[in-house]
C-alpha cells in the first residue's frame, strides 16, 4: 500500500518537470525573437516542433517500454527531454533551436507513456482513475502553470537562455530522483522492469483492439476544442467584450488551473460512482454545453465557462487514459504505453486540426458559429464512445459464457 503512493508521488513530481520543460519556452519567446531576429510565424514553428516530436514518438515510445521495460523507458524519456531543454538554452541559431524543441517533444512523449504505464502497474484494480487524475490533473497542470507563469520572472532575471537551462537542471535533478528512489512495482508486474515483451502478440493486442481506435476518435472533438479554447478564448473576450488584456488572460489561467480539480473529480467519479465510459460521456457533454453557451456570456460567464471546460476535459481524459490499464482490459501491463500511445496519436489529430479550423470558421462566418461548431464536434465525437461501451459489454458476456 505504502510503496504505490510513494511511486505515485515520484511520478507526480516527474510530470511537473515534463510540462515545465514543455511550456517554459513560452515566456522566452520575446528574448528569442530579439536575439535570433525571427518573425512571429517562425515562433509558431518553434511551438510546432515540440508538438511534432511529441506526436510522432508516442507509439515508438511504447515500443521502447515493451522492449526495455517501463522504468527504463521513463528514465530514457527524461534524459532525452532534459538534453533537448539544455540544447534549447544553448542553441546558437534558430535551426539548432528547432532541433532542440523536436528532441524535447520526443523525450516528453517517451516519458508520458511509461509514466502512465507504471501508474497502471501500481494501481491496476486499486483507484487507477484517481491515480491518473492526480498525475494528469495535478502534476501535468501544475508543471504547465509553473512554465507559463512562474518562469516569467525567472527569465526576466536570468535571460531566456538561463531560464531554459534552469529548467533542464530541474529535469536532471528529477532524473537522479527517479533513478535512486522509484520503487520496483509488485512482483506480479516483473515484466514492467525487465521488458522484452515487444513482439507480434503484443502488437496484435494493441493495434487489433477496436476499443482503442474508437476511444481515440471519441475524445478527438473534446481534446481539440479544449486547445482552441485555451488559445483563443482570451482573444475572443478582448475582441467581443472589449475587456483588457489582464481580464482576458485570467480566462486562460482559469481554464488551465481548472484541470487540477478536474483530475480529482474525474478519478473519483470513475472509481467510485459512474465507471469509465459514463464518466467520459458526462464530462464531454458538459464541455459541449459550455461551448454552446459561450456566445451568450459576459466576462464572468466566460470565466465560469473556462473553468467548466478545463474541469471537464481533464475529467474526461482521466478515465479515457485509464482504459488500457483496467484489470479487464485484455492488455498486459507491458502493453499499456503502446496502447496509450496509439490513443494519444489519434487524439493529437484533433489537437492539430481543430484550432486552425475554428479560426477559419470564425473568419469566414463568425465566432458564434465557430463555438457552436466545437460544441457539435465535442458532442458528436463523444457519442462514438457508445460503440466502445457495446464492445465492452459483448466482451464481458463472452467471458461469462466461456466460464460457464
Amino acid at each position: 500500500m505504502k510503496n504505490r503512493w510513494v511511486a505515485l508521488a515520484i511520478i507526480f513530481l516527474s510530470f511537473q518537470q515534463f510540462t515545465l520543460n514543455w511550456f517554459s519556452i513560452v515566456p522566452a519567446f520575446g528574448g528569442i525573437v530579439g536575439d535570433m531576429e525571427i518573425s512571429f510565424a517562425e515562433v509558431g514553428v518553434i511551438v510546432g516542433m515540440f508538438i511534432a516530436g511529441y506526436g510522432i514518438a508516442h507509439i515508438p515510445g511504447g515500443w521502447l517500454a515493451e522492449k526495455y521495460g517501463m522504468r527504463m523507458a521513463m528514465i530514457m524519456g527524461i534524459v532525452v527531454q532534459t538534453v533537448g531543454a539544455a540544447l534549447s538554452g544553448w542553441a546558437p541559431n534558430y535551426e539548432v533551436l528547432l532541433f532542440a524543441r523536436l528532441l524535447c517533444g520526443i523525450g516528453g512523449s517517451i516519458y508520458i507513456g511509461s509514466a502512465i504505464g507504471l501508474t497502471a502497474a501500481w494501481f491496476r484494480g486499486k483507484e487507477l482513475a484517481l491515480a491518473n487524475g492526480i498525475i494528469q490533473g495535478g502534476g501535468f497542470t501544475t508543471g504547465a502553470a509553473i512554465g507559463l507563469f512562474v518562469w516569467v520572472p525567472i527569465i526576466a532575471a536570468f535571460g531566456w537562455r538561463g531560464g531554459l537551462l534552469i529548467g533542464a537542471a530541474i529535469g536532471l535533478v528529477t532524473l537522479v530522483f527517479v533513478v535512486l528512489l522509484f520503487p520496483a512495482p509488485p512482483s506480479r508486474s516483473d515484466d514492467v522492469i525487465e521488458g522484452h515483451h515487444l513482439g507480434k502478440e503484443s502488437l496484435r493486442r494493441v493495434f487489433g483492439n477496436p476499443r482503442l481506435w474508437i476511444m481515440g476518435v471519441a475524445i478527438l472533438g473534446a481534446y481539440g476544442s479544449y486547445f482552441s479554447a485555451a488559445q483563443l478564448l482570451p482573444s475572443y473576450a478582448e475582441m467581443n467584450l472589449n475587456v483588457d488584456s489582464t481580464a482576458s488572460s485570467s480566462i486562460g489561467l482559469i481554464l488551465l488551473l481548472a484541470g487540477i480539480p478536474g483530475g480529482l473529480i474525474g478519478g473519483w467519479l470513475t472509481d467510485k460512482v459512474l465507471g469509465v465510459l459514463p464518466t467520459f460521456l458526462v464530462a464531454c457533454v458538459i464541455e459541449a454545453i459550455a461551448f454552446l453557451l459561450i456566445p451568450h456570456l459576459g466576462l464572468f460567464g466566460l470565466q465560469l465557462a473556462a473553468a467548466v471546460i478545463g474541469i471537464t476535459l481533464i475529467a474526461a481524459f482521466v478515465p479515457w487514459v485509464s482504459i488500457p490499464g483496467e484489470r479487464d482490459s485484455g492488455f498486459h501491463i507491458s502493453d499499456v504505453p503502446t496502447a496509450v500511445g496509439l490513443m494519444l496519436s489519434i487524439a493529437a489529430i484533433g489537437g492539430a486540426l481543430i484550432p486552425p479550423l475554428f479560426s477559419k470558421i470564425a473568419a469566414v462566418w463568425d465566432f458564434d458559429t465557430a463555438w457552436r461548431f466545437q460544441a457539435a464536434l465535442t458532442f458528436g465525437c463523444a457519442l462514438i464512445a457508445l460503440f466502445a461501451m457495446n464492445r465492452k459489454s459483448a466482451k464481458v458476456s463472452e467471458t461469462q459464457v466461456a466460464g460457464g
